[in-house]
């Protein structure tokens, strides 16, 4: 397949400290958990493209300030000067005007803080979730802070469902963490092969083994048809899942200046365990007894 993508750079935006529970539902239950905030950098034949924003670099000096006090505190975040957008941009030798486009998942603080440091980019994201971003219901409302996707100044092109938004660069829709997240799929990366970008349809691999949706999200049966969606599309096409705050995960992706490379094939296909979970060992011994054999 055609793609405009020549290379994909992991941006490290820091760390939350979370309920785990928020997490993986019921895993963990009264524990913190540190999780990653991480942003993608993708350069193309027309420039550069930011895929989420990572929280606001405010958060750096005042967090409370910044996201006010239960917010701050339900998600504490953690970040130095070398984790502001601009830094890690500077890793690879970019200039805040190089990004063309930012592409957003979803509108949550953790993904969409710097939006408005890129007044010269046309940022994309769901029609769907700019309109549950502007107006949440209550019980979702906490973890949107308007001030990050609510300057004038933010050139914005919504789209509607699954999209090819430029040559090889997929959208993908994958509501149920929000009415209108989306998750994003590179095909045919250089040298790389197929990567998909799950934003918080997946936050991490144990999400996929134990078969459970995110435990954030605004429609729980949605999630799971979305995580199973993604799921199949990597098995499908041999891809490489990247989920959003697996700190095992993360830690082993390169980061910038490095470029992304895909993982070895063990590493990659973990959702096989997932398919197990869900269909069982006998479905699973028939058709792929390979993977039951693994255990």
């Amino acid at each position: 397949m055609e793609t405009i993508v020549e290379a994909v750079f992991v941006l490290n935006g820091g760390t939350l400290s979370v309920e785990a529970s928020t997490i993986v539902p019921g895993a963990n239950f009264g524990s913190r958990l540190v999780i990653p905030v991480q942003m993608f950098l993708l350069k193309t034949r027309l420039g550069y493209i930011l895929i989420d924003g990572g929280n606001d670099p405010n958060c750096i000096v005042d967090p409370e300030k910044t996201w006010g006090t239960e917010l701050a505190k339900a998600a504490s975040p953690h970040m130095t000067d070398d984790n502001h957008p601009y830094a890690q941009l500077a890793l690879v030798g970019v200039d805040p005007p190089d990004v063309k486009m930012v592409i957003y998942t979803h509108l949550h603080h953790d993904h969409s803080g710097a939006a408005r440091f890129f007044p010269d980019a046309v940022h994309v994201v769901q029609q769907a979730e700019y309109r549950w971003a502007c107006y949440p219901d209550r019980f979702a409302s906490r973890i949107y802070v308007s001030s990050d996707f609510g300057s004038k100044d933010i050139r914005w092109q919504f789209v509607d469902g699954d999209s090819v938004i430029l040559p090889g660069i997929h959208l993908m829709a994958t509501p149920g963490h929000t009415p209108g997240h989306q998750s994003v799929v590179l095909w045919d990366v250089p040298d790389c092969g197929t990567f998909i970008i799950s934003g918080d349809a997946v936050y991490t691999q144990e999400n996929v083994r134990r078969d459970l949706p995110p435990g954030l999200n605004t429609d729980a049966a949605q999630a799971m048809r979305s995580l199973h969606r993604l799921t199949a599309l990597a098995h499908a096409t041999d891809a490489s899942l990247f989920v959003s705050h697996d700190p095992d995960s993360f830690a082993a992706m390169p980061k910038a200046p490095d470029p992304l490379t895909a993982p070895d094939a063990e590493a990659r296909r973990f959702y096989v365990g997932g398919d197990r979970t869900q269909y069982g060992d006998d479905i699973m011994r028939h058709f792929l007894p390979e993977a039951v054999a693994a255990d």
